[in-house]
């Protein structure tokens, strides 16, 4: 049976090109959140209207998800799970659609990835627009994973 593939990391850590890299050697699809939000609702929408927004687009992807597993290929969740309470529930969401699912930490300095942000926001025009103010205040609720979550995890280093 095919395997859920779950990034976490924090914005700028490279979780996208890890992801994608990922999916041409396995292969897999890659669904990445972030892409669908800046698609189809521009980059930068006031908080409250991204976080409504931010779960319609949540809830279409696990469904395309459990879809894509059965026709047996690996599927890639480009997100981020910042916080073991999200690391959890995605475990249990991906276990109810397939018993194969890995983590994928994806490890940086957070001043390199504040400065890759900063960089892609200035010169992506197709990426999220996210500013400094943004960065520091999101950076305080990432909580990098550790031993104690006990999900069978790959680490990726891209410093």
């Amino acid at each position: 049976m095919a395997t859920i593939h779950l990034m976490v990391g924090f914005m700028g850590f490279g979780k996208t090109t890890v992801a994608e890299r990922l999916a041409e050697e396995l292969p897999a699809v890659c669904l990445t959140h972030d892409h669908y939000m800046a698609t189809l609702y521009g980059r930068n929408l006031p908080e409250a209207e991204f976080r409504q927004k931010y779960d319609i687009i949540d809830n279409i992807l696990w469904q395309l998800a459990a879809k894509i597993i059965k026709c047996n290929t690996d599927v890639i969740m480009d997100y981020g799970f910042w916080s073991k309470e999200k690391r959890a529930q995605a475990y249990q969401r991906a276990l109810n659609i397939t018993p194969n699912v890995i983590f994928h930490n994806v490890l940086c300095h957070m001043e390199t990835a504040k400065q890759r942000l900063l960089n892609r926001s200035k010169n992506d025009f197709a990426a999220l627009d996210i500013d400094e103010a943004c960065f520091d205040l999101f950076a305080k609720q990432y909580q990098p994973m550790d031993n104690t979550e006990n999900y069978p995890v790959i680490n990726h280093e891209n410093f």
